[in-house]
Parts: C-alpha cells; sequence; structure tokens
C-alpha cells in the first residue's frame, strides 16, 4: 500500500517536482513514467502473489466490458489495418489505469486505509488551494516559480511537448501544480466531489467550504469544470435528499444564473477570449451562451458532434476509422460521405472524447465504452443504498457523482487521459469495489514457481 499511498500524493505534483530534479530534458520526459511503471510493478508483484498462493480475484461487473472494449480496439487496429506504434499510443492513456483499477480493486484494504487514501486527496487539494492563492495574489513572479519545465519526447516518430497549454492560457487562471488549467479545475472537481461525500448536514462552514472550493475551480477558468463542479453538487444533493428537493434548488439555480446571463453577457454581445482579453469569472462563464460564441463552437466541439458523428455513421459505423489517431484524422478527411464542418487537425481532434471513440472504434467501442459507467454506476448506487459502514458509503457516493461529472466532462475534454484526473478517477473506482464486501471472486487458480 506504500506505492498507493506515495503516488495518490505524487501524480497532483509530479510538474512541480520534476521541474527541480537536475536532470536533463530527455531524462525529465522519460521520468514521466515513473508513476505508470510503479502501478505495473505493483500490480505484477500482487498477480503473481495471488496466483502463487490461490487467492481469488475479485470480480466486479466492469469486467466484461473492458475486456469487451479493448477487444474491439483490437478488431478496429487489424480490420482497418492501423500502424501498431500509433495505436497502442493512442489507447495507452486511458488504459494505464485501468491497471490501477485492478491493483486496488484486488488488495485487502480496511476502512482505515480507505479513509487515509481519502484524506490525502483533501490533503493535496488544500496544497493546491494554497498555490492557486500564491499564483493568484503573487502575479507574474508567482506564476513563473510554478510553470513546469519545458520538453518534448519523441517515442516511436511521435512527438509529445510538455509545457502549459499548447495554445495560451487564460488571463487571470491558476494552475496550482497541476501544469494546466483545466487539468487543475477537474482535479478540484474531484476534491470537491470527495468534501461533499463526508458532508452531514447543510452547515455554514459546510458551505463555506464548498462555496470556497467552487471559486478556485472557477479561477481556474475552465468552463467544463465550472459547469461540472454545480452538476457535482446537483448530483450529490439528489442522493442526499430526494428529487422534490433537488428539483427545488435547481429551479432556483436556473433562475439566478438566468439574472446573471442577462445582466452580465446578454445574448448579442460578442465572445471574447479570455486568452487575448482579461474577462472577468462571471462573464467567462456566461459567454458560452452568446450567439457568438456558438458560431465559434460550430468549428469545435460543437463542430464534432454534429459532422464528425454523422460522417462516421455513413462511412464506418461498426468498427470505426482504426485505433491510429493519425490515420483516423486522414481517413475521415478523406470520406466518401462527409458531413465535417472544417477540415480535421490533431490538436483538439480529443476535445469530444465520446465523438473520439466513436471515430476510433465506432458504434461497437462507444457502445461497450459507455457500459463501463453504466455497470460502474449502478454498482456505486446498488453499494450507497447497502452500505452501514461510513467509509463504504462516502466511497460510494463518491464514486456516484464522478460517473455522472465524468459524463458530462468527456464532451468536452479527454479527462480521464489526464494524470491529474484519470489516476484519482479509476483510484476511487477500486476503493469502492476494495470496501464492498459482498463482492464475488473468482475462483482461486494456484500456480507454484
Amino acid at each position: 500500500m506504500g506505492i498507493i499511498y506515495f503516488l495518490t500524493g505524487y501524480v497532483a505534483f509530479e510538474e512541480f517536482v520534476l521541474k527541480f530534479l537536475p536532470f536533463s530534458d530527455a531524462i525529465y520526459s522519460y521520468l514521466r513514467f515513473f508513476g505508470e511503471m510503479l502501478i505495473y510493478a505493483a500490480f505484477g508483484r500482487m498477480f503473481i502473489h495471488k496466483l502463487h498462493r490461490g487467492i481469488p480475484f475479485v470480480k466486479t461487473p466492469l469486467d466484461l466490458p473492458i475486456v469487451g472494449f479493448y477487444c474491439v480496439v483490437l478488431l478496429s487496429m487489424l480490420l482497418n489495418r492501423s500502424p501498431l506504434i500509433g495505436s497502442l499510443y493512442n489507447i495507452r492513456p486511458f488504459a494505464r489505469y485501468i491497471v490501477l483499477f485492478y491493483l486496488i480493486a484486488n488488495s485487502p484494504l480496511s476502512e482505515r486505509r480507505i479513509a487515509t487514501l481519502l484524506r490525502i486527496i483533501l490533503g493535496v487539494g488544500i496544497f493546491q488551494l494554497t498555490a492557486g492563492i500564491i499564483q493568484w495574489i503573487g502575479g507574474p513572479a508567482a506564476f513563473d516559480f510554478f510553470l513546469p519545465r519545458e520538453s518534448t519526447l519523441e517515442v516511436g516518430g511521435f512527438t509529445k511537448e510538455y509545457r502549459l497549454l499548447e495554445l495560451g492560457r487564460e488571463i487571470g487562471s491558476i494552475y496550482g501544480t497541476l501544469g494546466d488549467t483545466v487539468i487543475y479545475g477537474v482535479f478540484m472537481i474531484i476534491v470537491l466531489i470527495v468534501y461533499l461525500s463526508r458532508v452531514r448536514r447543510l452547515e455554514y462552514l459546510n458551505l463555506l467550504g464548498v462555496g470556497i472550493l467552487f471559486f478556485f475551480i472557477a479561477r481556474s477558468y475552465s468552463r467544463a469544470a465550472t459547469f461540472s463542479a454545480i452538476l457535482a453538487c446537483v448530483a450529490w444533493y439528489y442522493f442526499q435528499y430526494g428529487w422534490k428537493k433537488t428539483l427545488r434548488l435547481s429551479l432556483a439555480v436556473a433562475i439566478s444564473f438566468s439574472i446573471l446571463l442577462a445582466i452580465v453577457n446578454p445574448f448579442n454581445l460578442e465572445y471574447v477570449n479570455p486568452r487575448k482579453a482579461r474577462v472577468g469569472m462571471a462573464g467567462n462563464i456566461t459567454g458560452v451562451f452568446s450567439g457568438d460564441y456558438v458560431r465559434v463552437a460550430q468549428k469545435q466541439r460543437l463542430g464534432a458532434l454534429i459532422g464528425n458523428v454523422p460522417t462516421v455513421l455513413a462511412n464506418k459505423p461498426v468498427l470505426g476509422y482504426g485505433a491510429d489517431q493519425n490515420t483516423t484524422i486522414e481517413r475521415l478527411n478523406m470520406s466518401q460521405r462527409s458531413f465535417l464542418l472544417k477540415v480535421l487537425s490533431k490538436n483538439g481532434f480529443k476535445d469530444v472524447y465520446w465523438v473520439a471513440i466513436l471515430c476510433f472504434y465506432g458504434v461497437l467501442g462507444l457502445v461497450l465504452f459507455a457500459l463501463i459507467f453504466y455497470r460502474l454506476f449502478t454498482a456505486a448506487l446498488r453499494l450507497y443504498r447497502r452500505a452501514v459502514h461510513r467509509y463504504t458509503k462516502e466511497i460510494a457516493m463518491v464514486m456516484l457523482c464522478l460517473v455522472v461529472v465524468t459524463v458530462f466532462l468527456l464532451f468536452f475534454n479527454r479527462t480521464l487521459e489526464f494524470r491529474g484526473y484519470g489516476f484519482y478517477f479509476w483510484l476511487c473506482a477500486g476503493l469502492m469495489f476494495a470496501s464492498d464486501s459482498a463482492c464475488e471472486t473468482y475462483r482461486g487458480l494456484r500456480i507454484r514457481l
């Protein structure tokens, strides 16, 4: 468990820690695989130990959808003749923490250990808030201090650039030690959800804590993260108080937001890009409802929904265009029946991750990918309803809210591929099954070494 404790605290500080190590850029780039290698090593040790001792593995509702999804990935790669290295490179960011999920789910975790891991997440969140305050108040000097090291790594013909936001940074935004404002925003959503799971009554101090966390999520200037934070609060309130009270609260929030929208950014105003000019937090959020922004979005995320989706369904509906991103982009651009609103490029292609999965692996892959989340949600709901122990109920609540938020976020960015989100998402998923004493197991197989 020491490795998991370490990684839970380390992943959110990885960019900041590696910056100060006295190594060359090449070594720095390879050190970014350090956490990943630790997970594989710990999983291999656990796997061999269980086989040697004949200890059964935990059976989870995600097993068949996960296996089925990777079978579709393999089929898409083979039948579409996708390049091997590119296909592996494309699926690796999502796949790396599935190993973490099975490592945690098959580990003997007491309630004390589960509670410790959740406290570490909250502790990391406090450090991120502190770093955000320093950046917000300290100005350019503080901003430069927390900037990650810029470096470029080339593996198998693929170039990966490590730096803060390839397209720039919103003026006035903060990013803690995550190296990216968007990753900071989505990580703080996890902190918010873990904090909410520990709240029993809506007292003033609890509301103050939620308000502080929401402020710093909004300060990341990630609109998707800000709206997801609202969604997380609504989801928590629903599971805690039922649909009638949630409906009343949602109406109150909608009315308040409508008033704010009318005052700050009426529909007839032009959209101002916060990377090019200073925009207030309220204006940044309400700006997406301007007619000008809708026109811009048609060439971006909205365009992926109304352009890429019908193009895939008309040409390669079952297994998509292939498991390699570059090849898929080329084939989409050359489609005989095309509904694309622009010529696609590598940058931003995965922003609408649901659509990207459809493009790579077709309807079959998309259905199995969605089934993973459905099974995870239903498992969390069953555990939440029958849980007796405090931390079991808390981790079930965390996963209920996380699944709702993640499904929403995947329309805006490749959230599960971010280290600062994917690691903690699958960690919490594993903790949920590790805490469920009613989980079935596979028959133990003993192999003598």
